[in-house]
Parts: structure tokens; C-alpha cells; sequence
């Protein structure tokens, strides 16, 4: 086929070429017109990897060896939380955060007052949105009214002791579900950068969201990598306490027997007393040790706090980051252009087939394997 076939083409079915453009240009105007306006809030923290653990086996302060206490059943291993830098962007999308993110009071764009997301996502909605759900989204409402159906009835709302919700609800799932997604991460392994965007339907609350997003999960982040250190703050408190009692009650011995007997002159007393005071100066020294061991925990407590640098507070964009209208209407173009020179040729190509016998034939043939037999063109009678 030449060049000036292919022009002959164009020419002869210029008219369904300028009419597929038309059309996609049209439904490409419409979306983007009727594409709801969607604006993208970034921050950015910087991951800080520290060394975890370690730092108390190796010794107390005082010269203390860290294995004194090993033959007292107390055992004040390293301070690992399991947590690691690349293990930020799904913490960032844990249940915790979410919930967390959720339960925060925000302004949204089309509320009357400040409410949370949840009780954003539990208002009734509206009559055009009622009609929508049931015409062009009934597939999407019947599929979620089956997974309903499927998964039963949901777990109830678990409290605590201080009455927070432990096991959420199935109007904060669904909210969890909508933030979700809404924010998205990007690490840069090179700079140690991990960047947080949110994207919905208002500037202010974009941020505001981002900002939620950040403030829960430093917390979380800071919460998981001093859990270990907490629960053996936990434990040598309860030793040192349990050290101080006992050391009391071996001076209140020593005390009461050192009045009774004031110069003890038999062995027996004399076995008694020195008995009494190596009990005095054992749960000395065991006191002093937790003493120091509970200090340099609480300081160890303190080092490990801040975990998680802000380099880039997030802020309301100025730009929205969707739809983008300039793109959708030229791609629109381009779609509805190539469509329409393909549909010309298919159209040509037909058209000639019927033109010859051998041609003909072979286009009777296609049909046979394709085209069902109650489609097929029946042969005009000669």
C-alpha cells in the first residue's frame, strides 16, 4: 500500500474520522469538567536509623559487670524493638495510625461544622448520590452488599479500662478504608527521605490530614522502638522496690538484735550477728546496683525518644493536583483520532473485500469462524 492509498483512505472516510473525535472529545470535556477537584498535601521526615540494644548488658555504671544480676534470676538483656527504617511506610499505614487519623476532629470542605472522619463518613447521604448508587453504581453497591452478606456480621466494639475503643467499628473500618486510601509514601534510599502524601477533596483539609497522618505515626514509631525499653523500665522499678523492702527489713533485724545483744559474747551470738550483717551488706549491694540499673534505663528511656525528623511540615497546596483538564482533553483527541483512522481502514478493508471473488471468500470465511451463524450476512439473491 503507498502513500497516496493511505491518503485516499483518510479522504474517503474523513467523515467517521472527525466524528470518533468529536465523540471522545466531547465525553473528554465532559469528565473533565464533572471530575471532582482533588489537591495533594506532601511532608517529609527523614528516618533515622539508630543502633539498638546493646548498650546495658555490656555493663552498669560503677564498674558493675551486667552479668552481677544473672545469678539473681534478673535477667536486663539489650533494648531491640524489631522496628527498622524500612519498616516506616507500612507502619505509616497500620491499623493504629489509621485509627488514630480517623478518630481526629477535622473541618471538611462541604460540613456545616468540625466533625471526625468517622462521623464525616456516617452522615446520610445526599438524593443525587442515592440515585447514582443505585443506577450507574449499582455494581459497585451490589458488590459491597454481597461482601457484607459474605463476611457476616461484624466483630463488636471492644473498650478498654479506661473506656477507649480497642476493636473498631464498622463505620471507623470504613473510614479506615477511606484514608487509607488517600495517603501514599515514597522513600528516596539515597537521601534516607521518606516523603507522605494525602490527596482529597480540599486544600486545608489535605493538610490537615497529612498533619494527622505525621503527628500518629512519630507517635507509633516512637511508642514501638522504646516498648522494650518500657516493659524493662517496668521490671527493674519492681525489682528496686522489692530490693528496698527486703534491704529495710534485714537493717530492722540487724537493729533489733544489736539492742538485745549490745556485746555478744558466745559464738552462737557472735555467728547470728555477722550472719545478719552479710544479709545487710548483700541486699545493700543488690540495691545499689538496681539503683544504678534503674537510672541508666530512664536515661536509655530519654535517648531513644526522638526517632522521627521533620524536615517538611505539610501545608495547604495552592494548585490542585487533579483533574488534570488540559491533559484529558488532548488525550481524549488523540484517542478519538487513532480510533477513528483505525475504524477507516477496518472500514476500507472491508469495503474493498467485497469488491473481488477471492477476497470475497475470505471474508465469507472469517465470518464462519468468528461471526456466529444467525449474525452472518445472508448472500442477496441473484
Amino acid at each position: 500500500m503507498s502513500l497516496l492509498d493511505i491518503l485516499l483512505v483518510l479522504a474517503r472516510h474523513k467523515t467517521l474520522i472527525v466524528r470518533t473525535v468529536l465523540v471522545f472529545s466531547l465525553l473528554g470535556v465532559t469528565y473533565a469538567l464533572l471530575a471532582p477537584e482533588e489537591y495533594t498535601s506532601e511532608a517529609r521526615v527523614v528516618r533515622e536509623a539508630q543502633q539498638e540494644g546493646g548498650g546495658l548488658s555490656g555493663g552498669l555504671p560503677g564498674g558493675i559487670g551486667g552479668g552481677a544480676l544473672s545469678g539473681l534470676g534478673i535477667s536486663l538483656g539489650g533494648a531491640a524493638s524489631g522496628l527498622t527504617p524500612q519498616a516506616f511506610p507500612d507502619v505509616l499505614q497500620s491499623r493504629e495510625v489509621r485509627l488514630a487519623v480517623v478518630r481526629d476532629t477535622f473541618r471538611f470542605p462541604d460540613a456545616e461544622r468540625p466533625m471526625t472522619y468517622v462521623e464525616y463518613m456516617s452522615q446520610p447521604v445526599g438524593t443525587l448520590s442515592k440515585v447514582l448508587e443505585y443506577t450507574l453504581w449499582l455494581p459497585w453497591t451490589l458488590k459491597g452488599a454481597l461482601g457484607k452478606a459474605i463476611s457476616g456480621t461484624p466483630a463488636p466494639a471492644g473498650t478498654t479500662e479506661t473506656g477507649e475503643l480497642k476493636i473498631p467499628t464498622e463505620e471507623e473500618n470504613a473510614a479506615m478504608e477511606a484514608v487509607g486510601g488517600m495517603v501514599t509514601t515514597s522513600v528516596d534510599e539515597e537521601t534516607g527521605l521518606m516523603t507522605i502524601s494525602v490527596t482529597t477533596s480540599g486544600s486545608r483539609l489535605a493538610a490537615s490530614l497529612a498533619e494527622s497522618f505525621l503527628n500518629h505515626f512519630t507517635a507509633r514509631v516512637r511508642e514501638i522502638r522504646t516498648e522494650k525499653v518500657r516493659e524493662r523500665l517496668k521490671f527493674v522499678e519492681e525489682r528496686f522496690d522489692e530490693a528496698e523492702q527486703e534491704l529495710e527489713r534485714a537493717e530492722e533485724r540487724l537493729a533489733q538484735f544489736l539492742e538485745r545483744n549490745q556485746n555478744p559474747t558466745t559464738a552462737t551470738l557472735q555467728f547470728k550477728r555477722d550472719r545478719l550483717q552479710r544479709q545487710v551488706s548483700f541486699k545493700e549491694q543488690l540495691y545499689s546496683e538496681l539503683q544504678s540499673q534503674l537510672t541508666q534505663t530512664r536515661l536509655d528511656l530519654q535517648r531513644r525518644q526522638p526517632v522521627v525528623t521533620v524536615v517538611e511540615e505539610p501545608v495547604p497546596p495552592r494548585q490542585r493536583s487533579a483533574p488534570k483538564r488540559t491533559f484529558i482533553v488532548l488525550l481524549s483527541l488523540v484517542v478519538g483520532g487513532v480510533l477513528g483512522i483505525v475504524l477507516a481502514f477496518v472500514k476500507a478493508l472491508f469495503e474493498g473485500a467485497e469488491g473481488t471473488g477471492e477476497e470475497k471468500e475470505k471474508l465469507d470465511e472469517i465470518q464462519e469462524h468468528l461471526v456466529p451463524a444467525r449474525w452472518r450476512r445472508k448472500p442477496s439473491a441473484t
